[in-house]
């Protein structure tokens, strides 16, 4: 196993390009995705300009960009002036596109037209020569590894991924994690790297979900068994992407890179002692 250590840079959107590497460096990642968002220096509007200019400040500060998070719908992925012709200008391999929205009632119909659109968003990666990644996601129409297979099966790997995220499975969509690696196979492209812990809030006991709750914490906290979790990665040998996503502490910067760097080190150590390095 020889992954890209990365970030998912959504807790850091105000600090400049230079201040963002030193961060990367300093918790012990590779690199970082480039968030292309609204609302973050990188978006749709400005992409031309601004995405050339992130790249080549973070290479300048020594580290390689290839990998993008986007909201980007097939609609956008596939129209004539797609933004996937920045990307592959720009050396970005790889972007999470947008999720299908839930469906309330016609779960079938609403599978059938997002994997015709997974057909659409191939041809378009095929063009420009980049990789479309699908994360698993609670709350929307494909929120399991089962259902994330469903969707890409029979496309060619080269050009669509998925990404597991324990954090959301466990929120809704887990499956256990040599399951979910061995179905995806080719296809398990990215991993997004955050957990969860569930606490009772004791004024809602007598609700119909007894006041449990669940909010994102560190991996060493977390209800996420990330032994298991590398095993499987491991077995697959998996080569693909490690993004950090640090939804912890919004409002503590100091706090949330402390934690960001102690969870780095948690699953450096883990992998290096189950790779036997």
């Amino acid at each position: 196993m020889n992954p890209v250590w990365s970030l998912f840079p959504k807790a850091y959107r105000d600090i400049e390009t230079k201040r963002l590497v030193a961060l990367v460096k300093e918790v012990g990642l590779d690199t970082t995705n480039v968030i292309v968002r609204k609302g973050h220096p990188v978006n749709e509007e400005n992409l031309a300009d601004s995405l050339p200019r992130f790249v080549k400040d973070a290479e300048t500060e020594g580290i390689r960009v290839t990998c993008a998070s986007t909201m980007l719908t097939p609609d956008e992925i596939t129209c004539a002036e797609s933004p996937l012709k920045v990307f592959a200008d720009c050396g970005i391999h790889e972007f999470r596109m947008g999720w299908f929205p839930k469906a309330e009632d016609d779960i079938r119909g609403a599978i059938h037209l997002a994997k015709a659109d997974m057909d659409r968003v191939v041809e378009a990666c095929k063009k420009y020569h980049v990789r479309a990644i699908y994360q698993v996601h609670h709350n929307t129409l494909v929120s399991s590894p089962s259902a994330a297979y469903n969707l890409v099966r029979g496309l060619p790997a080269e050009w669509v991924g998925v990404e597991l995220d324990p954090g959301n499975q466990s929120f809704q969509g887990f499956e256990l994690w040599h399951y979910s690696v061995g179905l995806l196979g080719e296809y398990c492209a990215w991993v997004g790297v955050k957990d969860t812990i569930t606490w009772q809030d004791s004024a809602h006991v007598t609700d119909a979900d007894k006041g449990w709750r669940r909010n994102f914490a560190p991996l060493s906290e977390g209800v996420t068994n990330w032994h298991k979790l590398v095993d499987a990665l491991l077995q697959n040998s998996f080569d693909g992407t490690l993004v950090f996503m640090p939804f912890y502490d919004e409002e503590d910067d100091s706090l949330r890179t402390t934690k960001l760097k102690a969870e780095v080190t948690y699953l450096r150590d883990l992998s290096a002692r189950q790779t036997g390095q």
